[in-house]
């Protein structure tokens, strides 16, 4: 069941609710609460038991929170909530039958001075104010120099949210609202007092386009090299094959790289690291990374590094000492142990054995083991996060390597994390860190992370662009929803169509290179940062079917690229890099209808207009006074106006550039 404990006054929120969520105990040896909130991920809510139950008490913005339970890795609705329904993220390949949560005071309208309802940005101020769903027909906002309307932003299962922009930035302002409701009644809110808000966090990732590269499947520089275990898993990329081919990433046009984790482990992707403090030898070790921060600051780039803390390997030391030691080892509550030993010797015997290792990995997968892991798999045993020693160790690892010429950190499974272990690493790290949250990231932003992955995005990408599940208008609906929810945060979400635990983009809208470079359009020109997953560029296939599949070797014969596809990525990434309007301006929606989107971003002076047309007929729209009335879109096309640049593409073999 879930409780309300009241509310309490937020930064971020205005406002948070209490909420404890309990469920009977039966025996089980642990259990999570999972939501929306954590992507349904085990290891950030714990609960403790109390009594005949299970307990634990979190802080939630309002609104409807989708929920269960994990008891000892069993997913569970929650059995004395009686409303379930289906919850359904394609994003993230969810989709299960799940308890609800309607976490809501009794107001009607509501607004408090914090980050997410009075905030400014660069050259203006934004202040929100929510009203129950069909409660409102329109609302001012009264402020020093006048009166000024507000417009509907966004609507979500329970709330409606308007918006005033108002220009220019302020140390303080006295402001209040009108409403007329939808019965005809006239009601005030305020007088307000406040300095708005502003997100703290670097700028440089503002200006960033970003290059994801999985270094075992981008390029080999080192020919001859020991790969651990089969060297069927691995395609033998490195370091060194990144800077022989900066060339390639320069003109391109990105200016920052995000590295898949680069440490020593046992497998090709790296999330199962053994040694945090050195670089694995199969992508050239120390001095490999010294030469790459090197090549990169001669060209002016960025580094971030991928950051895995959820888990560790299960051969990493400290768990090896675990595993020898059992009950007597300094490192046992490094991790959760569920019992001891914490594998029996039947495990030790097959681990021995001299077999091929994705026979023995799959047999040892089919076994028992004592401890909690990353999502059942024995190789990635989880730390204890309560612990104080694991915080240090990971501020330490990040502090180590942003010495050493990294710039920011993306944490892996981000919301498999408690996010007050996450809001201490932050104040003893100073750079740009983004964390993996695959749902809802409201939880994991402003005091936590300064953005997240940004799979709220990519979920309403793919239900428009890939499957035409939606229309323009809810489309909108569903951007202006996550500026509702994110407020300045947004612009430091990272961005993208695909990434590697993903399908390419390519892939899903079945090859159709027309669509997929709408869907890049609008990644480049809409807020937040874009980034391009390795090979997209050239138009790289995925593999198979899966989260993994579009882990695809780059390809460096350029007689398999599609360079036409390559020519209209350049000419969106210049176009992005060039324009501060692109990067940081306001986001102004023009038309929104059908298969049509077409919107502003406006920065003081600096006006582009966006316009993108997904579907399968050639259209003519009355855009009003924007871009003189009237405008033709051929099918699955584009056209980007700038001041200074216009780019409209039909084909890849008709895309024109102007100067």
């Amino acid at each position: 069941m879930y409780k309300i404990f009241g509310f309490e006054p937020d930064e971020r929120f205005g406002r948070a609710a209490i909420v404890e969520f309990s469920l009977p105990r039966e025996g089980e040896s642990y259990a999570y609460l999972l939501g929306s909130f954590n992507a349904f991920n085990e290891g950030s809510f714990r609960m403790t038991p109390d009594g005949g139950r299970w307990k634990v008490r979190i802080a939630l913005p309002e609104g409807l929170w989708h929920y269960g339970f994990s008891l000892g890795g069993n997913f569970t609705p929650d059995p004395e909530n009686p409303r379930v329904e289906t919850y359904r993220r394609p994003a993230y390949r969810f989709g299960r039958r799940v308890s609800v949560a309607e976490v809501a005071g009794a107001e009607e309208l509501f607004h408090r001075p914090s980050l997410t309802y009075l905030y400014s940005f660069v050259d203006r101020t934004h202040v929100l104010l929510r009203a129950r769903r069909g409660f409102l027909s329109s609302a001012s906002l009264h402020i020093g120099y006048g009166e000024v309307d507000m417009s509907l932003k966004a609507r979500d299962s329970l709330f409606e949210y308007w918006e005033a922009v108002v220009p220019g930035r302020s140390n303080e302002i006295e402001y209040s609202f009108s409403v007329e409701t939808n019965s005809g009644a006239r009601e005030t809110l305020g007088p307000f007092k406040a300095v708005p808000r502003e997100l703290e966090a670097p700028d440089w990732p503002l200006g960033s386009v970003f290059y994801q590269i999985m270094p075992d499947r981008f390029a080999v520089g080192i020919r001859e090299k020991e790969l651990p275990l089969e060297g069927e898993f691995f395609h033998g990329g490195d370091l060194k094959g990144i800077v022989e081919h900066m060339d390639h990433l320069e003109s391109l046009g990105v200016n920052a790289l995000y590295l898949t984790p680069i440490f020593e482990s046992m497998t090709y992707h790296g999330y199962d690291i053994i040694d945090y403090y050195h670089v694995a030898e199969r992508l050239g070790g120390d001095e490999a990374f010294r030469e790459l921060v090197e090549a990169l600051r001669e060209r002016g780039m960025k580094l971030v590094l991928d950051g895995v803390f959820h888990h560790t390997s299960f051969f990493h030391p400290y768990f090896q000492d675990l595993v020898k030691e059992g009950e007597k080892s300094r490192w046992k509550n490094f991790y959760r142990p569920l019992d001891f030993p914490v594998v029996d010797p039947e495990f030790l015997k097959l681990l021995g054995k001299d077999m091929p290792w994705r026979e023995k990995y799959r047999s040892l997968k089919e076994l028992d083991w004592n401890y909690e892991t990353f999502f059942s798999v024995w190789l990635m045993p989880r730390l204890n996060h309560e612990n104080p020693e694991v915080v240090d160790f990971i501020a330490d690892v990040m502090r180590f390597w942003l010495e050493r010429g990294a710039d920011g950190w993306r944490l892996d499974v981000a919301h498999g994390v408690p996010p007050e272990v996450w809001r201490e690493v932050r104040k003893r790290t100073r750079a740009y860190l983004f964390g993996e949250v695959m749902d809802d990231g409201r939880l994991w932003l402003f005091d936590v992370f300064h953005g997240i992955m940004n799979y709220l995005l990519y979920d309403a990408i793919l239900r428009f662009f890939a499957f035409e599940e939606i229309d323009a208008r809810e489309f909108l609906n569903e951007l202006n929803l996550l500026s509702a929810y994110y407020g300045p945060a947004e612009h430091f979400t990272y961005n993208f169509l695909d990434n590697h635990d993903t399908e390419r983009f390519l892939d899903l809208v079945g090859g159709d290179k027309k669509r997929y470079l709408c869907a890049m359009a609008f990644l480049m020109t809409y807020k937040g940062i874009p980034s391009i997953f390795y090979g997209d560029e050239v138009g790289l296939r995925g593999s198979g079917d899966g989260m993994s599949s579009g882990r695809t070797p780059m390809p460096w014969k350029e007689e398999a690229w599609d360079t036409g596809l390559l020519e209209v990525t350049k000419s969106l990434i210049r176009l992005r890099r060039e324009s501060k309007a692109l990067q940081v301006g306001l986001f102004r929606p023009v038309y929104f209808e059908g298969n049509i989107v077409a919107y502003e971003r406006v920065l003081e002076g600096e006006r582009v207009f966006v316009a993108i047309n997904r579907g399968s007929k050639s259209v003519k729209v009355n855009l009003g006074p924007v871009n003189d009335g009237n405008l033709s879109l051929e099918a699955s096309s584009f056209v980007i106006i700038g001041p200074t640049r216009k780019l409209r593409y039909l084909d890849l073999n008709d895309t024109h550039e102007h100067l």
